[in-house]
């Protein structure tokens, strides 16, 4: 069983759980835990490989949401979402996450923006864990977001609309059990596409993305010493592509042709001080590099701007302790700096004007350290960051400010017999 192979792992993750049954995890955690690679985090695994849904069986995960910050009413949430997985068979486990975002949509958002196309809404994510032995594990997770207004008048002189924008993909999964820990991996692979047709009684234009392609790879291993501290590499790639395109009758429009590329690796340690206290730490380094190009004409200059970002090193520091059975106590620290290269030309008539600029640059100090709390009342967990605002200003009735007490919660429920 997957269970018995993996419990002696989760260390991190059942630490606080021991005598309350539940499984803390989600966003709430795992920001408060500083983002750590380095760390185990049901809800944030789940999300992230399908094959743990298999291990997670019979649990429900979501956010209760996020402190939307000054927007909307003063007790508006966002980012809200919920995922269950449910054990069908000793190997089949099947299970479903709705409302999570899990697409680079943002990157191509600017350009359907303008043209009034808004981003996929509600995405859903079914999960399949299926466990092909002991030791060897698959996960499978389709992934669809899709959102369209289309508008029609009868008035001749008002223009006829389809709009339409969707995320269609999945996640592909693997885990292997080896005698001392395990190693993971997956697929990240996501089609991002948006359309927009006008139509008038003269000409009919339609503006879409070629490309779209979004392509990612993760790896991470869990080796574990004879001190029982456990040794945490991790290795990713991603990249994406896509070029804005409008067709106006005969004559076709290419926009900027835009590039991304991400790598990233780190190797960390995580360390069971106690049974009460468990600490992670590592470091890791991320080069990333992004290219938006335009091909003018005699009128117009053809440009290219280029971003390179070394990103090394990035620490990583997290710990929690369990106070009470019933309540968890986390912080977090993630600093990292920067060396970016920016260069941009434009060409016009034969002239080309190059810019260079370099730069060191240190990651965002407002979030260098983050804390959080967990309350875990039998099967059930709370888990959520805390308001560094509410920190340094007091509680009402000493400051005379009102001022959330967190920032993001986090909520799961362990019905495992």
């Amino acid at each position: 069983m997957l269970k018995k192979h993996l419990a002696v792992m989760l260390l991190f993750v059942v630490a606080a759980g021991v005598f309350s049954q539940s499984i803390p995890s989600g966003t709430g955690r795992y920001e408060a835990l500083g983002n750590s690679p380095f760390i185990l985090d049901a809800a944030t695994d789940i999300n992230n490989n399908p094959a743990w849904s298999n291990y997670y069986r019979d649990y429900s995960f979501g956010d209760i949401g996020r402190n939307t910050d000054g927007e909307g009413s003063a007790f508006e949430l966002s980012d809200q979402y919920a995922g269950v997985s449910f054990g069908v068979t000793k190997k089949l486990a099947l299970g479903v996450i709705v409302n999570k975002t899990n697409d680079g949509w943002s990157t191509f958002g600017g350009n359907a923006t303008n043209l009034g196309i808004n981003s996929p809404i509600v995405p859903t994510t079914v999960l399949i864990g299926y466990s092909l032995n002991k030791n060897f594990h698959l996960g499978l997770a389709p992934y669809v977001a899709m959102w369209k207004r289309n508008y029609e008048s009868s008035d001749t002189n008002s223009a006829d609309t389809n709009r339409s924008s969707r995320s269609l993909g999945a996640n592909l999964g693997v885990m292997y059990n080896m005698k001392k820990g395990w190693i993971e991996g997956v697929i990240h692979f996501r089609m991002n596409k948006y359309e927009s047709e006008t139509i008038t009684s003269s000409t009919t234009t339609t503006a879409d993305n070629d490309g779209g392609l979004e392509i990612g790879v993760a790896l991470r291993g869990w080796f574990n010493t004879k001190s029982k501290t456990a040794v945490v590499p991790v290795l990713g790639f991603m990249m994406y592509g896509f070029t804005p395109k409008t067709v106006s009758g005969s004559t076709t429009t290419l926009g900027p042709e835009y590039t991304f590329m991400n790598i990233s690796g780190g190797v960390g340690l995580n360390i069971p001080i106690t049974d009460d206290i468990q600490i992670a730490g590592g470091v890791v380094a991320e080069y990333n590099t992004f290219k938006a190009s335009f091909t003018g004409d005699s009128l117009n200059p053809t440009t290219e701007f280029k971003r390179n970002d070394l990103v090394a090193p990035r620490f990583h520091m997290a710990g929690e302790t369990r106070i009470a059975d019933w309540l968890t106590a986390r912080f977090g620290f993630n600093r990292a700096i920067t060396m970016r290269s920016d260069e941009s030309s434009s060409t016009l008539g034969g002239s080309t004007t190059t810019t260079n600029v370099d730069e060191l640059l240190p990651s965002n100090s407002v979030q260098t350290v983050s804390l959080g709390a967990g309350f875990h009342f039998g099967r059930f967990s709370i888990d959520a960051t805390v308001s560094e605002r509410w920190l340094k200003q007091g509680i009402n009735f000493v400051s005379g400010t009102s001022n959330e007490l967190f920032g993001v919660i986090s909520a799961s429920y362990n019905f495992a017999k």
